[in-house]
């Protein structure tokens, strides 16, 4: 007797279909497998069996029951599936299914369950299609169908379950959409639907779900809402809604999920919506709302699990009743105008995993109960007004921590001496704050570290001791701060690093020459500390390298020829330092530099005519205060975007190219004086023509960024030049 029932266990490595076959054929492959004609259910759910749908599905004549979802089945849906008329049960969802839904599958009179999503499915002629009158579950969702919404589903009346969501549906929705009254589930989310949202909503009397996120819905929530009283889940977000939330919204008593981000929603939330006492997760961000969160609403949201508010315009503080909350996972404030403290009941929040209440106005210290969230995995309190110290059990027992940021703020005091003791830190930001002393022990053994920023504080010890160097770092920055000692070598290891910030510190030693194995490196800013030594040459080998900045240290030797291979460099400063010899002609090839400082160092020779190349180069170059000779190239006339120049205090001769004043668009006002200035702002002048073949003085030349005039000084006269205005 052949089993009426199908559930086949497949090969995973063989990962075929059984060809469907009379049952008398011989069976010379074990994965083959005979089918017969009386089988009713045939289950293949997630077998990872590939390859097509063949036609002789046809041949299940009896099938009621067609599981074939999870795998990866391809190529189109064969017109064939549209002969097996007594399937009550169809399920082709999450393959690789192509081409047009087979206008057969109206033929399915029987189908109650009809599942085609997850595919990548385009639309028939939706007009060929027949009404389904048995259908009440359709999910065409996850697939490519585009253009207005399909006419035959508007015939589909038992429907209780619609799923169109992450399509290409545009249009507004058909007003004969109410004919769909028994509907439960309506999700039409990752559309291009436009147009008002459904203004009769109280005709869907048994709505739970609605979807309607990512669309361009606009206008209004319907007050009518106010009618669902089944409904538990809402979500609009994303879309172009505007006005205020209706207080109607209040009488949806079992919502438990209400998402409104990121739509143009105004005004202070209705007291009406502290009927929700069923709501979970909340949503309101990316509006525009305002006003405070009264403490009223709070008292009644003792369920929620998610409340994120973030990006709005609310004011006023933080409800003490925030303590009520005892699921609260999630709480996101950020970037609104609240003000107040932190009040002491957020350390009752014990499932709490991310507080974020950053870029608002919140001040005075840190609440000593925060330490008691032992949950916490995320907490971000920067761009506030807090003041005081961190509380000292900060981190002993939030064994979970991952993100801190306390950046920009007023905090002062020592880091408390536990506070990374989960080990687990991956992004640590406290920069911006009058924090002093010691790192804490337990920041050199954080080997999760990515993102860290200490810069702007006061934070002290060598540096090769204090800080750890760890694989996954990708930012560092410990500018202005006191460290000392010297750069390890070990910074070379960290092969995922693209920005090293290291300035206005009082770091001694050489420049490892095993920070050129950083090959991800895209900023390096070492200026204002106190290095010696030359400039590794092993530096040319950064070719992601936009940013680097050697500044005021004191550095000696010659500029490597391998930097001309920083093809990718922006900035580059290495002014005030002890260098020498000429540039090399290789910086030629820094094409995209806009800013060059090579100013405050012993450099001579003649400056190349390959500078010229640099056409990018448009806010700086700045060569004062060396010993360069010889005239001015020609080729610094290519530099027609240029800023700001200054060749002052050097040994050139010979005259100003004309061709320089002409491609910074600088009138040529010639006056004989001590000083010669061509102002930028003139156009005109009674002396140009009478000068203009005057012969010149061996000259300087620098550029006034205050006053904008191209300045030309006399050697003999430059301790004390005089400036005509």
């Amino acid at each position: 007797m052949v089993s009426h029932y199908l559930q086949l266990v497949v090969n995973p490595h063989v990962g075929k279909l059984p060809i469907l076959m009379n049952p008398t054929t011989p069976i010379y492959n074990p994965y083959l497998l005979p089918i017969s004609s009386n089988l009713t259910h045939f289950d293949l759910n997630n077998h990872e069996v590939s390859g097509v749908i063949p036609a002789a599905i046809r041949n299940l004549s009896n099938i009621v029951y067609l599981d074939l979802s999870s795998n990866r089945f391809e190529d189109e849906i064969p017109s064939e599936i549209g002969r097996l008329i007594q399937l009550r049960y169809l399920d082709l969802n999450n393959n690789n299914l192509n081409g047009a839904i087979p206008v057969q599958i109206s033929n399915l009179q029987k189908v109650w369950y009809l599942n085609l999503g997850g595919n990548y499915l385009t639309d028939p002629n939706w007009s060929d299609f027949s009404s389904i009158p048995a259908l009440t579950f359709l999910d065409l969702s996850y697939n490519e169908l585009e253009n207005a919404f399909p006419d035959f589903i508007l015939q589909c009346k038992n429907l209780t379950v619609l799923d169109l969501s992450l399509n290409h549906l545009n249009g507004s929705l058909p007003k004969s959409i109410y004919n769909l009254a028994k509907l439960k589930e309506l999700r039409l989310g990752t559309n291009q639907f436009s147009g008002p949202i459904l203004q009769d909503l109280g005709l869907f009397p048994n709505l739970e779900v609605i979807e309607l996120f990512e669309n361009l819905f606009e206008g209004t929530i319907p007050s009518s809402i106010g009618q669902l009283q089944n409904l538990r889940h809402l979500d609009l977000h994303s879309n172009q809604l505007n006005s205020s939330i209706p207080y109607e919204l209040g009488f949806c008593s079992n919502l438990t999920f209400l998402a409104l981000a990121g739509n143009s929603f105004t005004g202070e939330l209705p007291l009406s919506l502290s009927n929700l006492t069923q709501i979970t997760d909340l949503g309101l961000s990316e509006n525009n709302f305002s006003g405070e969160i009264s403490s009223e609403l709070v008292t009644n949201w003792t369920r929620l699990v998610s409340l994120q508010v973030q990006n709005n315009l609310f004011t006023g503080t933080i409800p003490r009743e925030i303590g009520l909350l005892s699921d609260l996972t999630l709480l996101f404030l950020y970037n609104n105008s609240f003000t107040g403290s932190i009040p002491l009941e957020i350390g009752k929040l014990e499932n709490l995993l991310s507080l974020h209440l950053s870029d608002n106005q919140f001040s005075g210290s840190l609440p000593s109960t925060i330490g008691k969230l032992v949950n916490l995995q995320s907490i971000k309190l920067h761009s506030n007004n807090l003041s005081g110290i961190i509380p000292a059990d900060l981190g002993k027992n939030n064994l979970f921590l991952t993100t801190v940021s306390f950046s920009n703020n007023s905090f002062s005091g020592e880091l408390p001496s536990g506070l990374c003791s989960s080990f687990r830190f991956e992004l640590f930001t406290v920069n911006g704050n009058n924090f002093t002393g010691l790192l804490p022990d337990c920041i050199k053994n954080c080997t999760s570290l990515r993102r860290i920023r200490l810069d702007g504080n006061q934070f002290y010890g060598d540096i090769s001791q204090v800080f750890g160097v760890h694989p996954n770092l990708t930012y560092i920055n410990l500018s202005d701060n006191l460290f000392t000692g010297e750069i390890s070598p070990d910074f070379g290891n960290l092969q995922n690093l693209t920005n090293l910030q290291l300035e206005r510190n009082r770091i001694s030693g050489k420049i490892p020459p095993e920070l050129g194995d950083l090959q991800q490196l895209g900023a390096l800013r070492l200026e204002w500390n106190q290095l010696s030594g030359k400039i590794p040459s092993e530096l040319g080998k950064l070719n992601n390298m936009f940013n680097l900045n050697l500044g005021n240290n004191l550095l000696s030797g010659q500029i490597p020829q391998s930097l001309g291979n920083l093809t990718s460099l922006q900035d580059l400063d290495i002014s005030a330092n002890n260098l020498n010899g000429s540039i090399p002609t290789t910086i030629g090839n820094c094409a995209r530099l806009t800013c060059l400082n090579l100013s405050n160092n012993d450099f001579s020779g003649e400056v190349p005519s390959q500078i010229g190349n640099l056409l990018g180069l448009n806010y700086l170059l700045d060569l004062s205060s060396n010993s360069f000779s010889g005239r001015i190239p020609q080729d610094l006339s290519k530099l027609k975007t240029l800023q700001n120049l200054n060749l002052s205090h050097n040994s050139f001769s010979g005259q100003i190219p004309q061709s320089l004043a002409t491609s910074m668009r600088l009138a040529y006002n010639l006056l004989i004086s001590r000083t010669i200035i061509y102002p930028v702002q003139s156009q005109t002048s009674a002396y140009s023509n009478k000068h203009r073949q005057h012969p010149l003085p061996e000259i300087q030349i620098c550029v006034d960024p205050k006053k904008e005039y191209l300045r030309v000084t006399s050697k003999a006269h430059q301790r004390n030049p005089e400036t005509i205005n």
